[in-house]
């Protein structure tokens, strides 16, 4: 395991030597834990969704602020809710569960990459948007999208 030396201000180093004595844990312990817990593992994904979260991790800030505004399409969410209801009242017919389970994974994979981005961007300190603000953002996002895409 790699090894670093580093100096924590006073202001870090204090609450983390309070957890580790009221835990009876070394400060090591506490601080692998907080670091772990802010930057949680990809394990149990697929592979090319781990391929996918990692490579945010190259992205610059601006650019994890826009994974932040991505968004299911109007037409999967509406798809999904159909699906989901007549899954509900009857069984579906296997290209139904089909598309259901890929509508799904795709809107699985817009959230993952939403947190992860959120993740990324709180752990290099800096201020992630309000879920109002991310509301607004979102909104705008799909005016803007249903402008250009207008058939009135």
């Amino acid at each position: 395991m790699p090894q670093i030396t580093m100096t924590l201000p006073e202001y870090i180093y204090q609450p983390v030597k309070r957890v580790a004595q009221s835990s009876h844990k070394p400060i090591e312990t506490v601080l692998l834990t907080a670091i772990n817990a802010s930057l949680p593992p990809l394990d149990g994904l697929s592979s090319d969704l781990i391929e996918e979260l990692v490579a945010l991790e190259t992205l610059d800030s601006n650019e994890l602020r826009k994974v932040l505004l991505e968004i299911v399409p109007l037409d999967q969410q509406e798809r999904i809710e159909e699906l989901l209801y007549q899954n509900q009242i009857d069984d579906l017919a296997k290209a139904e569960k089909t598309e259901l389970s890929s509508l799904q994974k795709n809107a699985d994979r817009v959230m993952l990459r939403k947190a992860r981005a959120a993740v990324l961007l709180r752990f290099r300190g800096e201020r992630l948007p309000t879920l109002a603000e991310l509301r607004h953002l979102t909104i705008g996002k799909r005016r803007n999208h249903f402008s250009h895409h207008s058939y009135f």
